[in-house]
């Protein structure tokens, strides 16, 4: 039976720690190449003392080239957004790599949609927030070694889910220790090995001794993507005064949601008082 990209976690192999487009200078480039808001760069805390997986104050002030040659020294989290669209190498990168996947996963082959990819650069020990991200994805690691915990989409509420993909805000996913008993068992990684993270599954990160780099690649196959559609129509049937029902327990109400989400994209577009408005970011 081929592999299947489902709910729970697994490992594979990949070729990327060799890559030049992974050593420092390389990746200096890629800094000063980025418009300074797409580096989002991040006081964290280290494994000893933690006191919870809330998401670090964000530094806005120093200069992302100085935090990365600095990660040694002081404990920070930087994640670089939107590399595809600012240089031509990482958007090949992504297209080779997406190349591959389909060769090892059918549900990958020539119909994926929303891909990206982010890179996490870290300090040894960091404990990375609990969040869950808007698709599904591997994290691709490389340098260093950290542990992934991943944990059950079922136990995230279903508004967390549709505030989640339909304003693509990680904020609104909130950590409680009552999940701790339905995680996976957690994942260790060091360079040359990935790790899939399910569709919206919550999960968290902590750091071995040294600094780490890591590769996340992102996408919505056909399935993930109607399951998408279906949580935005909740969340716009929610703002309407409706109580809609989770996404899940009526397949067949869940794929005519599915469809409906271009009315309520037009609906937005001509009377824009109607249209759901997301929270105030968290910084």
């Amino acid at each position: 039976m081929p592999p299947v990209l489902g709910d729970a976690p697994f490992r594979i192999r990949n070729r990327l720690p060799e890559h030049p487009l992974f050593e420092p200078a390389r990746i200096k480039a890629l800094l000063r190449r980025l418009p300074r808001e797409k580096v989002e760069i991040r006081r964290v805390e280290v494994a000893a003392t933690h006191t919870g997986y809330k998401r670090g104050a964000m530094d806005s002030e120093i200069d992302p080239v100085a935090a990365f040659e600095g990660l040694e020294e002081r404990p920070t989290w930087m994640l670089l957004h939107d590399t595809w669209k600012h240089d031509a190498d990482y958007a090949q990168l992504i297209k080779d790599y997406l190349a591959d996947l389909a060769e090892c996963f059918p549900e990958a082959r020539g119909r994926l949609s929303d891909m990206g990819c982010w890179m996490f650069l870290s300090s040894g020990k960091s404990v990375v927030h609990f969040h869950a991200d808007p698709d599904q994805s591997f994290l691709n690691h490389i340098k260093g070694g950290k542990t992934v915990y991943v944990y059950p989409s079922r136990l995230l509420p279903e508004e967390q889910v549709e505030k989640l993909v339909y304003f693509q805000d990680q904020g609104v996913v909130t950590y409680d220790p009552a999940y701790e008993a339905a995680m996976y068992p957690p994942t260790h990684l060091v360079p040359g090995e990935s790790v899939f993270l399910p569709l919206y599954a919550p999960h968290r990160v902590t750091n071995d001794d040294g600094v780490c780099i890591s590769w996340n690649v992102g996408f919505n196959t056909p399935r993930s993507r109607r399951r998408r559609e279906a949580h935005c129509v909740n969340l716009e049937l929610r703002h309407l005064g409706l109580s809609p029902s989770p996404f899940g327990r009526h397949p067949r109400v869940d794929a005519m949601k599915s469809r409906l989400r271009l009315p309520f994209r037009v609906k937005n577009k001509l009377v824009a008082a109607w249209r759901p408005k997301a929270s105030p970011p968290k910084r």
